[in-house]
């Protein structure tokens, strides 16, 4: 143990580590201050809410869409099923020829039937998913447009961040923009031009 020989060598060390000690204090306040300030400029104090899945299903574009793609499907329903009543005649011919033709023969006809009807089929499996292929390019298009709005209603209301409901476990109605972002949706596609075409369905290869 140091026995210190003079009282000013030891008021001297209580100086010296006073000194520090507030060097370290300050130090440390400044540190914090620091990461206080950091922090203050991502504070979010005010944030929206939205159920954007109640938008997409409620609004007149959608509707729109979907009436457009329900007449789409009659469409293509009335044309396979003229097609389907012309295959069973067919079928009933070839067989009522059956015994009048040669087994070779024969079986070359059943062949081209069937061939034909792979075809129709396949032509059946492939505008089943270009109309749903075409719908969900459609609902894209919408939900792109919908998320602008929900931006602009942000700025408009200076909020921080908007959150779907369904990541939210409590909220105050008055943060919800729901309602206001379905009105906007309704009034600018009021007018717009819906089409629907059948669109070839993406192949496996990409």
């Amino acid at each position: 143990m140091a026995v210190w020989t003079r009282k000013s060598d030891f008021f001297a060390s209580i100086c010296i580590l006073f000194l520090f000690s507030m060097v370290t204090t300050d130090a440390v306040a400044q540190t914090t201050t620091t990461e206080t300030n950091d922090f203050s400029q991502h504070n979010i104090s005010r944030i929206g809410t939205i159920d954007i899945t109640s938008v997409l299903r409620a609004s007149k574009a959608t509707e729109k869409v979907r009436v457009l793609l329900d007449g789409k499907r009659e469409e293509f329903q009335k044309e396979f099923s003229v097609k389907e009543t012309q295959l069973l005649s067919r079928e009933k011919n070839l067989q009522s020829k059956r015994q009048a033709m040669s087994e070779d023969a024969y079986r070359d006809e059943v062949q081209k039937f069937q061939d034909e009807v792979a075809e129709i089929q396949r032509q059946i499996q492939f505008r089943r998913q270009s109309l749903d292929n075409a719908f969900q390019q459609a609902q894209d298009k919408i939900r792109e447009l919908t998320l602008t709005i929900v931006t602009e209603v942000a700025n408009e209301r200076r909020l921080d961040m908007v959150l779907t409901k369904d990541n939210v476990l409590v909220f105050r109605n008055m943060l919800d923009i729901t309602e206001i972002v379905l009105e906007r949706l309704n009034e600018r596609t009021k007018n717009a031009r819906l089409e629907l075409d059948d669109v070839a369905p993406k192949s496996d290869g990409g």
